[in-house]
């Protein structure tokens, strides 16, 4: 396996010491131009190669970075490898679930890099499919869903999953997620809810109720994501980032979906210095040969340069090749062998190591 991560611009002619099969394009949605001629190059290379990419959030994160990028770039992940596929699915077609269930088990011991659309649910999707199967290899972001916002072999769209599936026979996953807030207080249990808008708490009008606890949740600080809160899911622990409030009714609206008997409790930040330590705790045992980071637009907004140091640290502490996007919503495991969930305000880190 061989792998390489870069920055490509319209200036530059892309110059590889080896002839990948398998690229990952991450952009800026509002420059196709970019990403269509970074293709023409990727073709002119490897007629057979198989390009994938989303439109990632925009951000200001520094240029010798490939992680998000400004407008006039592209951020390219490359892939010489053995043992792997790729689809994309229309995910309003009741068969999408199904396709992917078929494809997932084409290998014995598969993991799947996954590009989701915004404003369907991750989490459903993936509590079916994982049903079938003893599944946690399942990673990957949510993508703002509009124009020009998904790309696969030379056609943009939107509303599409698209799937790399990967031999783990060659190449092995595994992925942490941190997100550097703590969860304080009272469990709430979510009585009413309506897919992503949560309507009642413990049986009250759940605005009413939630800022009985922390004071009236303004705008600002929605903008700011100051209020994330930490779901229980399946036994699992994530956290959700409201998206905005609504004082007729009293209700809460998220960017991810809430269901009922779901329970919620209030977050707190942590300090920065406690985020650079656990970050630094958790890679000094990592060994692989590159990573997917996979890092929520929530914590660029709370952040702000902090995020930047903490993606730098990140590739300066591994030295290895690495790529991704500011996201809507990171899918992944919190720990070994548990399934794969939808995450709101965390950045997932997926190693992989070639066999």
């Amino acid at each position: 396996m061989k792998v390489k991560s870069c920055i490509f611009t319209l200036d530059k002619k892309l110059e590889l010491d080896f002839i990948p099969n398998l690229a990952f394009l991450f952009y800026e949605g509002e420059r196709i131009d970019i990403v269509k001629e970074c293709y023409s190059q990727l073709k002119s290379i490897n007629s057979e190669i198989e390009v994938v990419g989303v439109n990632g959030s925009k951000g200001n994160i520094n240029n010798h970075i490939p992680f998000i990028t400004k407008k006039e770039q592209v951020s390219l992940f490359l892939f010489e490898i053995d043992g792997f596929f790729v689809n994309s699915y229309d995910i309003t077609s009741q068969e999408a679930k199904h396709k992917f269930i078929q494809d997932y088990k084409k290998y014995t011991n598969t993991a799947a890099i996954i590009l989701f659309p915004f404003e369907y649910d991750a989490n459903n999707f993936l509590d079916n499919v994982q049903d079938y199967f003893n599944a946690h290899n399942i990673y990957g972001g949510v993508y703002y869903n509009h124009n020009y916002s998904s790309f696969y072999n030379g056609n943009f769209s939107n509303n599409r999953l698209i799937s790399v599936f990967f031999n783990q026979d060659f190449i092995e996953f595994y992925s942490i997620a941190v997100h550097g807030w703590k969860p304080v207080g009272l469990n709430f249990k979510v009585t009413k809810s309506y897919k992503n808008i949560v309507y009642e708490i413990d049986n009250m009008p759940a605005l009413e109720i939630i800022e009985e606890y922390i004071g009236e949740i303004k705008q600002e600080n929605i903008d700011s994501f100051l209020h994330p809160f930490c779901v229980t899911h399946n036994h699992y622990l994530s956290l959700a980032s409201i998206k905005r409030v609504n004082r007729e009714d009293n209700s809460i609206e998220f960017y991810k979906y809430i269901y009922e008997n779901q329970h919620l409790r209030i977050t707190i930040p942590t300090s920065q210095k406690h985020m650079m330590q656990l970050i630094e705790n958790l890679l000094k045992d990592v060994e692989c040969d590159g990573l997917f980071m996979f890092s929520c637009v929530g914590r660029y907004a709370y952040y702000k340069d902090l995020l930047e140091f903490e993606i730098e640290k990140v590739a300066n502490y591994l030295k290895v090749p690495f790529a991704g996007f500011l996201t809507y919503g990171e899918i992944g495991s919190n720990s070994v062998n548990t399934k794969s969930i939808l995450q709101n305000q965390t950045m997932n880190l997926i190693f992989f190591r070639g066999k």
